[in-house]
């Protein structure tokens, strides 16, 4: 994790006011000081942005004390993978490290020091993005401001599978294919905000989930394969079955034993399957039959394909010759 997104330099000074006015633009206005007269600044910043994301990781190489200007428009969760870093908020102090991660909300007043050592990971949430998720994942609108707990330990409870999540996309960020990928965007996105606001504590009252049947999953099944050739995402079959995102998702694991996605991507591959092996190799094509089953990346599209069937697709057309 200390190389992640190498490909994705934004920034390296030892200039404060080069740093100061470099990282108050990905981020926010702030004031930033040195601790020490001893130190000087080596830092380092990369950051790719995505739609409603941007993932991104800082050093300043020196311990430093840092006054912004509240956040308007974003969230921000952040992530020492070396070092430690602390928040003073609403006259608390809040320390974390690599087993605990931090979230910022709009509209706070706080102020952050990093040890000389420190090296985080952040997420930049767009603010409009998550509310608009939130009102479609609970089929409710918010009562207020969302608001997030200060911390959430990473490497124990709940909070694991959001480690687990948060590694998976960095990685993808960094050097991965989806991001690379429109649509494979959106369901990352989607998949971040739904294990954020199903993990992190805040302060939106729960309200139980109404118990999805089998008959409405069938249902959502039944979109998935008459709209195959489309963008599917979570939000779109959900809406087709009138339920909430957070049901789908329930659902699916109680009845399907998969996430709605990767059950669409399963039924797209049999699809594919059952195409390649009545298909005629001179007149079709495995991008065409592929293509026409929904599947826009076609390099990632051939390892699912080989990983489910034990063979190239290009084989099983051509075993019709």
């Amino acid at each position: 994790m200390q190389h992640i997104l190498h490909r994705y330099a934004q920034l390296q000074s030892t200039d404060l006011d080069q740093v100061q006015a470099h990282v108050s633009s990905v981020l926010c206005p702030h004031e930033l000081q040195l601790y020490s007269g001893h130190q000087a600044l080596n830092t380092e910043l990369y950051y790719r942005p995505a739609p409603r994301l941007g993932f991104g990781r800082l050093r300043y190489g020196a311990a430093v004390h840092i006054r912004p200007q509240p956040l308007k428009d974003f969230y921000l969760l952040q992530i020492p993978i070396h070092g430690h870093e602390q928040i003073q908020l609403n006259n608390q102090r809040f320390d974390y490290d690599l087993e605990i991660a931090s979230m910022l909300n709009p509209d706070q007043v706080f102020q952050m020091q990093h040890s000389d050592q420190a090296n985080k990971l952040f997420v930049r949430v767009c603010r409009r993005s998550l509310e608009r998720f939130f009102n479609d994942h609970y089929k409710r609108p918010m009562q207020g401001t969302l608001q997030f707990a200060p911390l959430q330990h990473l490497k124990q409870g709940a909070g694991q599978s959001l480690w687990h999540i948060l590694q998976w996309q960095f990685s993808e960020a960094s050097d991965g294919v989806l991001f690379d990928n429109p649509q494979a965007i959106q369901r990352l996105e989607d998949t971040f905000f739904a294990t954020l606001l199903d993990i992190w504590p805040h302060n939106q009252l729960e309200i139980p989930n109404h118990r999805v049947t089998p008959h409405v999953i069938k249902q959502a099944k039944d979109h998935i394969q008459q709209h195959l050739a489309l963008p599917l995402t979570v939000s779109a079959i959900a809406d087709a079955v009138e339920i909430s995102t957070r049901s789908l998702y329930s659902g699916f694991k109680d009845f399907v034993g998969l996430s709605p996605m990767q059950y669409v991507k399963q039924q797209r591959l049999h699809h594919v399957h059952e195409q390649l092996l009545a298909a005629d190799p001179k007149q079709q094509t495995v991008t065409q039959i592929a293509l026409q089953a929904g599947f826009t990346h076609l390099g990632q599209f051939a390892v699912d394909y080989q990983r489910q069937f034990g063979t190239k697709p290009s084989q099983t057309l051509q075993s019709n010759d």
